[in-house]
């Protein structure tokens, strides 16, 4: 098959979670044998926004496409970004005057691709597939998580609006009902245009449901991880020496890095070493998030910073740590870095909210803990440091929790197949 993948980010560029999984995909829907094609949105500072150029050749090969939020007045013009939904629908007609014909495009986050991107490319007659990766078509606030904590699993207009106004003032103070309901009806009919709706956990449905899409439309694909270069990492040691934890993943409040740091700094010196691997970004304009996590650390405190990484670096960064800690403290639709540490046979505390608490059986290859509850992080942290014997009988139930790229992608293709024979005639 030729295959369309479409993401708002892509590596090195751009190394969040989502960036990687597609990074990922491509390579392994590669391996099965398929042309695979990467539009991805990029900053490229010295082109006008809605350009876009081909910046690696061969299979995949990508083309980014410039985009850098200029001119963006309105929540409209947040969902509604023109300069990207032309881009997409002039790639797809000079692709087809070179002869390229796509039989799926798989659209992977709209943030600064614009939801019309997914009316362009069923205008240009190519099956569409969606996942869903978090909640940004209910909420800018992707995460359904503001400052005070999560947001309610569904599509509350009043809730919306509340927290809208709160964040973008001048954007809502004119008429904020109407901007949420225009929101709202844009993603509506946006979740209308594709073929398939992907989500990687069941748990992520009822957010879109409240928005009247019907159940029966999702299907639930579990995300892959890398597991042909994870597996082989040795399980961790064991001691003697510090425990040393992990947080894989970008350093914003919804993810409860506060919370693990709050954890760490209540155990004896020397007991714990905190690795904190990741993307340091400003929540929504706000930087205030990690001045108050790293206004905490002190020199001897035992917890380090080691910047963001990437899919190469990663298996070398899981080798480092003896368990990860994935604090979240919103609805999490899957957890790729927790799979990823159970890949490794790392074991792993996670929250017990959205969907990491599928990730791990309790007592089995970890802990699941309240979000947010820094006195049981701690104690779980502590058992671990003080017991080895449980590390390791943890790590030895690991592997086998995750599944690979290449499985993931088999499933993707069936599913590929599917919306490229269009629906059964009846």
């Amino acid at each position: 098959m030729r295959i369309l993948l479409l993401s708002h980010g892509l590596p090195p560029d751009s190394v969040g979670g989502v960036e990687q999984h597609v990074s990922g995909l491509a390579e392994a829907l590669v391996d099965l044998g398929h042309d695979v094609d990467i539009f991805a949105r990029g900053d490229l500072p010295r082109r006008p926004q809605g350009t876009f150029e081909q910046t690696v050749t061969g299979n995949p090969a990508v083309w980014r496409a410039a985009y850098r939020w200029e001119g963006v007045d309105s929540l409209d013009a947040l969902y509604q970004c023109e300069p990207m939904a032309e881009a997409t629908a002039r790639f797809l007609s000079g692709r087809a005057s070179e002869g390229i014909r796509y039989d799926a495009a798989h659209v992977h986050h709209l943030t600064g691709m614009s939801v019309e991107s997914l009316h362009r490319i069923a205008a240009a007659g190519v099956p569409t597939v969606l996942t869903l990766h978090d909640y940004w078509l209910v909420s800018p606030c992707g995460q359904l998580f503001f400052h005070e904590g999560p947001l309610e699993q569904r599509a509350d207009p009043e809730q919306t609006g509340a927290v809208l106004t709160r964040l973008f003032p001048g954007w809502m103070k004119a008429d904020p009902r109407g901007a949420v309901a225009r929101m709202q009806e844009r993603s509506r009919a946006a979740l209308a245009a594709p073929a398939r709706l992907i989500v990687p956990s069941a748990r992520a449905i009822p957010a879109f449901t409240g928005l009247g899409v019907e159940r029966e439309r999702f299907t639930v694909v579990e995300n892959g991880v890398d597991t042909r270069r994870l597996e082989q990492i040795a399980p961790p040691a064991g001691g003697p020496g510090p425990l040393r934890v992990g947080y894989f993943g970008t350093l914003i409040p919804s993810k409860g890095l506060d919370v693990l740091i709050r954890a760490v700094l209540q155990l004896p010196p020397g007991m714990v070493e905190l690795q904190i691997h990741g993307n340091a970004v400003p929540y929504h304009g706000d930087e205030s998030y990690l001045t108050r996590c790293f206004q905490q650390v002190h020199p001897g405190k035992g917890v380090t910073y080691y910047g963001p990484y990437s899919l190469e670096e990663l298996p070398d960064r899981m080798a480092s740590i003896d368990v990860l800690a994935a604090p979240a403290l919103w609805h999490e639709a899957f957890g790729l870095t927790v799979r990823e540490a159970l890949a490794a046979a790392r074991p792993a505390l996670v929250s017990r909210i959205g969907g990491l608490q599928d990730a791990v059986d309790d007592g089995r290859q970890g802990r699941v803990l309240p979000p947010g509850d820094v006195a049981a992080w701690a104690a779980a942290i502590r058992e671990l440091a003080v017991d080895r014997a449980v590390l390791r009988r943890f790590s030895d139930r690991c592997r086998g929790k995750a599944r690979s790229f290449a499985e993931m992608a088999a499933e993707l293709v069936g599913i590929y197949n599917e919306v490229a024979k269009g629906p059964a005639i009846s």
